[in-house]
């Protein structure tokens, strides 16, 4: 049997390697891009929640178009024990959506992404003190990263006090991250219950696409209220506002199932990189694009996350890199 060139065999090494990073790169600037795109808003002056409604129905759209997608317009899905959660899952998905938008508007980019990303400590603890399942034994170095993921979201989410009450602003600074901390590791806490007991592999599309369409339903009907109200007027820039928001949100969950599948399904590593790199991602493109000032301590802070994220997966990030 003739021996291999030793081009062709780096290529063989080489391609899957990069087959593998391309998904986990495309999940980070996908996930990175609706941060930024929320701050777009409050510069091009885009009604918040308007394009978030739209966003969701987008997000329907583009997974309508998708190989069975359109199982979830099966009465039948309602059916499932599952529907429930994804309903719910559907109201705190658009819900903290919209309180990562305030707070990337009023706090910052940086901030948010800690905050949203950061919350993976959430389902951690869930997983170990509920569900009682986890792949490994703890130690007192990842307990000591679930604590200093708190340690980061208070530091890179400080600003200096405005002119006037100072108090309200820095109070509004450090409780937007706090709650967006909560939602979004609630919804993660949710979904692992649900995957745990009441999902079966072959379902997950059909749970994505009533949790998105939850939120498209739930974002019409209260925009239709504030409209009949009158407490707001439609804007059509929303329109095309939330078409460029729907379709990297959509495809920030598509390219992290990818990366989840290419990496063997090893969540406890690729959670981590992933958030490190849409953290990053987020707090370069805050300095670099958007001109955002960060502090000594909002540095501090990001540097703490980072250690935070790799404390709690040391031993995976370890295995898969050595």
């Amino acid at each position: 049997m003739p021996a291999v060139p030793l081009n062709l065999q780096l290529r063989w090494a080489v391609c899957p390697y990069l087959y593998l990073m391309l998904y986990l790169i495309l999940s980070v600037l996908s996930g990175a891009s609706l941060i930024f795109i929320f701050k777009l808003y409050e510069r091009f002056n885009v009604h918040t929640f308007q394009g978030i409604a739209v966003n969701y129905i987008t997000c329907v759209l583009v997974g309508l178009a998708f190989p069975g997608g359109t199982d979830v317009l099966q009465p039948q899905v309602l059916q499932k024990p599952w529907a429930i959660y994804a309903l719910i899952l559907g109201a705190i998905f658009i819900g903290a959506f919209y309180l990562i938008a305030i707070t990337t508007q009023k706090v910052g980019v940086t901030a948010a992404s800690v905050a949203a990303k950061i919350s993976l400590v959430i389902p951690v603890l869930f997983s170990l003190l509920v569900l009682k399942s986890s792949l490994k034994d703890y130690t007192f170095v990842n307990y000591l990263g679930m604590a200093l993921a708190l340690v980061a979201i208070v530091l890179s989410s400080v600003r200096p006090g405005e002119v006037g009450d100072k108090r309200t602003p820095r109070l509004l600074a450090l409780g937007l991250p706090f709650i967006i901390f909560l939602a979004s590791g609630f919804a993660d806490s949710l979904i692992n219950y649900v995957n745990e007991y009441h999902l079966q592999a072959h379902e997950a599309s059909q749970f994505t696409m009533l949790t998105f369409t939850a939120s498209a339903v739930l974002g019409i009907v209260v925009l239709g209220y504030m409209l009949l109200m009158r407490k707001t007027v439609f804007r059509a820039r929303s329109i095309w506002a939330g078409i460029v928001l729907g379709i990297p949100n959509y495809f920030s969950i598509f390219f992290l199932i990818k990366a989840l599948s290419a990496f063997g399904n090893d969540g406890a590593f690729l959670y981590p990189v992933n958030n490190i790199g849409i953290i990053m991602t987020g707090a370069l493109g805050a300095v670099l694009v958007f001109r955002e000032k960060l502090s000594a301590l909002n540095l501090v802070g990001l540097g703490i996350a980072v250690l935070a994220l790799v404390l709690l997966s040391y031993q995976e990030i370890a295995a898969n890199l050595f």
